[in-house]
């Protein structure tokens, strides 16, 4: 990003300019993510494992490419790193001089309200967002309890992320998904909870009623057709 205009306004704090951005800017496929739920995401990531300026550079190398910006994934990283609300900042002074209104592009507090609630199950009980997405990928062959309960078992040992990381995969082959930001262990090994949020949310997209499993989506798309009983005429002279 090489040239930019010095304007007066600045954004008021990193998680609420960070979550203007995705909102805004940079549009994800199926739809948009919402600027109060962005900012929610940044500061779990910020409080759970410190390194947002791994997040946020994803979305400065979107950016780049987007907009045909000069740079490259290595800059971008250490740009983040040197400096997150210096990047932040230049990011939110591009978008905004490219015209667009830093304060428009946010959903509506009840999808909001949605996402945080499936990022707290998530967080606090992550067998059921587990189990939902295996009943799912799975295509109703594994239900939601079993898949819940294996992966519970599972934790138990630690090595979680290696399971819930086949699934991802399966997912990715599906859908015809692209491997990124990097290997599916790698998302799964570095945050199991981000990376099960995400393929709840691209499934949830795509179509599907995460709570109610595969055979309550596979009836809703093929509702059966009723018809009314024959009745038979009465007795006849």
């Amino acid at each position: 990003m090489d040239q930019y205009v010095v304007q007066e306004s600045s954004p008021p704090n990193a998680p609420s300019a960070f979550g203007q951005l995705p909102s805004v800017g940079i549009p994800l496929p199926h739809d948009h993510v919402a600027c109060k739920a962005s900012a929610a995401i940044y500061t779990l990531v910020a409080l759970v494992t410190g390194c947002t300026c791994i997040y946020s550079r994803f979305y400065r190398s979107r950016m780049g490419k987007q907009y045909m910006l000069s740079g490259d994934p290595c800059a971008d990283c250490l740009v983040h790193f040197c400096c997150e609300n210096c990047a932040l900042c230049q990011e939110y002074r591009e978008l905004k001089n490219r015209g667009f209104d830093m304060s428009l592009g946010i959903l509506p507090d009840m999808q909001i309200l949605v996402i945080l609630r499936a990022g707290c199950i998530t967080c606090w009980c992550p067998c059921i967002t587990f189990g939902q997405i295996a009943e799912i990928v799975d295509k109703g062959s594994t239900s939601c309890g079993v898949g819940g309960v294996l992966y519970t078992l599972i934790a138990l040992t630690g090595c979680a992320c290696l399971y819930s990381c086949f699934y991802r995969s399966k997912m990715r082959r599906q859908h015809m998904l692209p491997e990124t930001p990097c290997a599916d262990c790698c998302v799964h090994f570095c945050c199991e909870c981000c990376a099960l949020c995400q393929e709840h949310r691209e499934l949830k997209n795509r179509g599907f009623d995460m709570s109610i499993g595969w055979q309550g989506n596979v009836e809703r798309q093929n509702p059966r057709i009723t018809t009314a009983p024959n009745i038979h005429g009465g007795m006849s002279r």
